[in-house]
């Protein structure tokens, strides 16, 4: 399946299946701390990158498979910015017409507000924005976004999506130390999350390797504090917990973590709670990758990530 990876654990939504509806690394956004590395087609045009056709008959087949292992949400995101794709919203009725399980979206809300987003977004079942920083200079510098943005069109936009919209919207917002961190632009942050008013306000930082060296996360103490500034709706994203029972089958094991690591780095305990594999199965497989060439490893806060070979930095 072309379009379709996972189900992955995510820190937000569970067991996420994620639907990749642009291809890799086109986006409106060039952060510093991607996980996925440094944007290659930095763009605002809206077209139909993936047809939604292709994504939806992927997406059948996948639960078509009585096998299929368990599912919180369909997730429209992955290796790039999915409002791009002009047709999100067929997209998004499709995966919901199927009645599998609630559909998200993944944003960094940098196109919401253009009305024909808007009224896509309005389908899902939750919303996931992002919103790193409220003042133009510091947005810039983390988000560094397509030259045509301007970040109070975005939050303008996310303000009229609130009123429009009846579902969950839970705002991500992701400090790098020394960026958007200081004082007061969290105080600028908090004045403007207050009149969008999502149902959660989720606190994130660098956990994965990022984009560009040197870009350095905040300590538990330094997100606590925060929370603590945003108040009762804020939540520090945890760390994936979940016990998956059902066996990911060990002879597709290797094809398995290779679909993984070439959406995104991820730990040793990332590729085994997702797939329901013993962690010592794991081990055994990453380490023949390893000597096949396959994937490289890298360190980061104290973590060993590991990615497939064509997209290491």
């Amino acid at each position: 399946m072309k379009y379709i990876f996972g189900p992955v654990p995510s820190r937000r939504l569970g067991l996420s299946l994620g639907l990749d509806l642009i291809p890799f690394k086109t986006c409106s956004y060039n952060c510093v701390y991607c996980e996925l590395g440094r944007t290659t087609h930095l763009t605002i045009e809206r077209k139909p990158y993936v047809k939604a056709k292709e994504i939806l008959d992927d997406l059948e087949a996948f639960f078509a498979d009585k096998t299929h292992p368990p599912v919180d949400y369909i997730t429209l995101g992955g290796s790039g910015e999915p409002t791009l794709n002009a047709e999100l919203e067929t997209i998004i009725l499709g995966a919901k017409a199927l009645k599998k399980a609630p559909v998200a979206v993944l944003t960094n809300a940098s196109l919401i507000w253009q009305i024909e987003v808007q009224r896509a977004l309005l389908a899902a079942d939750a919303v996931l924005p992002s919103l790193d920083a409220v003042t133009e200079g510091i947005w810039k510098k983390v988000n560094r976004p397509h030259p045509l943005l301007k970040i109070q069109q975005i939050v303008e936009g996310l303000k009229d999506f609130r009123q429009a919209y009846s579902g969950e919207i839970w705002l991500e917002v992701l400090f790098v130390k020394g960026i958007n961190d200081s004082k007061e632009e969290i105080e600028r942050l908090k004045a403007e999350i207050e009149e969008i008013n999502p149902e959660r306000i989720q606190i994130n930082t660098v956990v994965r390797p990022p984009a560009e060296s040197g870009i350095a996360p905040l300590t538990e103490s330094e997100l606590n504090v925060i929370k603590g500034i945003l108040g009762e709706k804020a939540e520090i994203i945890a760390h994936f917990k979940r016990h998956i029972d059902q066996q990911s089958s060990l002879e597709h094991l290797k094809e398995d973590i290779l679909a993984m690591l070439k959406r995104r780095p991820c730990t040793l305990q990332d590729i085994a709670v997702a797939l329901g594999v013993h962690m010592n199965g794991v081990v055994k497989m990453i380490d023949e990758l390893q000597k096949q060439g396959e994937i490289d490893t890298y360190e980061h806060s104290g973590k060993r990530f590991f990615v497939v070979k064509s997209l290491s930095r």
